[in-house]
């Protein structure tokens, strides 16, 4: 019998994997002095969808070759870019009015829906646990929760299913007691590898990622929002 659903924030209720991606491609055009937001950061986030913080910021740095504009820092370049693009994310591109205007309203349709029948409703985040705050405050769903996770709350990031194993205990769940909603690959691994049943929506990252894993049955991968109803309705009844 299902008792809870835990929700993914970034690309799963709302689409700040969007915004994060652009502001890293507005600070690396400030760092290598171009003329437009380096596209390239998008090409790379995109690939990495829902990994934490450090590995994205580490592939950025590699791959578009920052290291050498972030020399005169004592932090690691990686660690810099982090701090430089979270203050660019919040200035520019996390606002109020950004944050809602890029809402996945299906699954924050199901969030709601769910909350109102009883069920425990919790969110569990590769986000650090304040800026998670914000953007579920922002976006109106801070009252439904019962449980919210940061990246900070846990040891070992997605894919690892520290996270939700955690949000399990915190509800106060089994994990076969759970279904899990997920945008990308990497954070379905982590439901999965925690023994919980997992719903993965694409969003506008992760569809080819979710294509091509093979952890999940393609069945409970939704590709378009109208779906998302009976594919929840048939895995409830698959659970009892």
């Amino acid at each position: 019998m299902i008792r809870a659903f835990i929700f993914d924030l970034d690309g799963t209720l709302v689409e700040t994997e969007l915004l994060k991606a652009q502001a890293y491609a507005a600070v690396s055009q400030t760092l290598l002095g171009l003329d437009a937001p380096d596209e390239r950061a998008i090409d790379v986030y995109r690939r990495i969808v829902g990994a934490t913080d450090e590995t994205a910021a580490r592939a950025m740095v590699d791959e578009l070759g920052l290291a050498s504009a972030m020399h005169e820092s004592e932090e690691e370049p990686w660690q810099t870019l982090i701090r430089l693009q979270a203050k660019r994310y919040r200035s520019d591109f996390a606002s109020g009015d950004g944050l809602r205007s890029v809402v996945y309203h299906h699954a924050i349709d199901l969030l709601r829906d769910q909350a109102a029948s009883e069920m425990a409703v919790a969110v569990a985040t590769s986000s650090q646990t304040e800026a998670a705050d914000r953007v579920t405050e922002e976006i109106g769903i801070s009252d439904l929760l019962d449980v919210l996770v940061g990246r900070d709350q846990v040891i070992n990031g997605k894919p690892d299913p520290e996270i939700y194993l955690k949000t399990a205990e915190l509800l106060r769940v089994s994990p076969d007691e759970v279904i899990v909603i997920e945008d990308s690959a990497t954070g379905l691994e982590a439901a999965v590898r925690a023994g919980m049943r997992c719903i993965a929506i694409a969003s506008a990252f992760s569809g080819d990622g979710l294509r091509t894993q093979t952890l999940l049955q393609q069945e409970y991968c939704v590709y378009q929002a109208e779906n998302l109803t009976g594919v929840v309705q048939r895995l409830l009844v698959e659970a009892g």
